[in-house]
């Protein structure tokens, strides 16, 4: 959710091109790090490397995220009380650090009420609800933080503005959650530098790899790139190709042959990719696997051959009109 983190946009283009959050993520990721910690007391001065250990997606029910935006920091995050079973995406093809996710068809009878999820069973069961994790603080920020959680149990920043960026480059970051509904739990995190990415959108076509290109670091660190490929969001197709734990050497070549796959899929308007740099560290609680994520991102559109995107009959060619996926035909 590129957050988290929910940014309004100028216009209704760049609006669809940017909907969505970093909180819970649907990217697939390493097997959680950690096991079930309480908070220390006294300021984090670790400098040793920070391992890249984000949830793995079935096991992920909690994210807290410390986003450098433009001219902003921003902080939050939420834990549930168990995996929302439709987050889960099926690995269809993998190569590489990259992978072919798809949506799965979950179906139970009678139909889940409005307060329940389809599991992969086929049975309902409870829809997993924000749990209160108490008092969450962060230390080593430039401003130190501390959150409480509001009515619907969900942490952030509103009201208490961070320098720009928050963090400073290499920083040592930790988050202690005090502990309510679930026990205590403490995870760490790593200043970044700002992600920059070229301008202007990127050309894919199918049978043909794509260089996805960024500044490195002048410094190695712990971050890592994490690359999101979506083709069909405004057509309600649920597949995506993500790249995770990416070296960030300044280039990345994505497969040829994962990319035609994703192209079979289906394309709609307003295809996109999201380039992340991020530092994950993760822990085990009571509820399931909970990370920490300091992430600069930003998107870029992508084109395919033959394809117009589309916010109204304007924008389409004579004699085309705006299809419901934001598409001229």
């Amino acid at each position: 959710m590129k957050s988290s983190l929910i940014l309004i946009l100028a216009s209704p283009r760049k609006r669809l091109l940017r909907a969505g959050s970093l909180l819970l993520l649907i990217a697939g990721g390493a097997h959680c790090g950690g096991s079930p910690s309480t908070p220390e007391t006294g300021e984090d001065t670790d400098s040793a490397a920070l391992a890249y250990t984000p949830c793995a997606q079935e096991a992920r029910t909690g994210q807290f995220t410390v986003e450098l935006g433009d001219g902003a920091t921003s902080v939050q995050g939420r834990v549930l009380n168990g995996v929302v079973p439709a987050n889960v995406r099926r690995a269809e093809a993998q190569e590489g650090e990259c992978r072919l996710l798809r949506g799965r068809s979950l179906f139970c009878s009678p139909a889940c009420g409005a307060s329940q999820a389809c599991d992969e069973n086929g049975a309902c069961i409870p829809y997993p609800t924000a749990q209160d994790v108490g008092t969450v603080r962060l230390q080593g920020l430039k401003a130190d933080l501390s959150l409480t959680p509001n009515a619907a149990n969900f942490y952030f920043n509103a009201g208490t503005s961070l320098p720009s960026p928050g963090l400073d480059e290499g920083a040592s970051l930790k988050l202690e959650a005090s502990g309510a509904q679930v026990p205590a739990f403490s995870l760490k995190g790593r200043g970044i530098p700002k992600l920059e990415v070229p301008s202007g959108a990127i050309a894919v076509e199918r049978g043909k790899p794509v260089t996805i290109s960024w500044t490195p670091p002048s410094t190695p660190g712990d971050a890592r790139i994490q690359i999101v490929m979506d083709l069909a969001h405004h057509g309600g197709i649920a597949a995506s190709l993500e790249c995770d734990a990416v070296q960030d050497s300044g280039s990345y070549a994505i497969p040829a042959g994962l990319l035609t796959q994703l192209i079979d899929v289906g394309v709609a308007g307003f295809p996109k990719v999201t380039i992340s740099r991020r530092t994950a560290d993760s822990t085990e609680t009571s509820v399931g696997c909970v990370e920490l994520l300091t992430v600069s991102q930003t998107e870029r559109e992508l084109t395919l051959p033959g394809l117009v995107s589309c916010s109204s009959n304007a924008d389409c060619p004579t004699g085309q009109s705006c299809q419901a996926d934001l598409t001229c035909q």
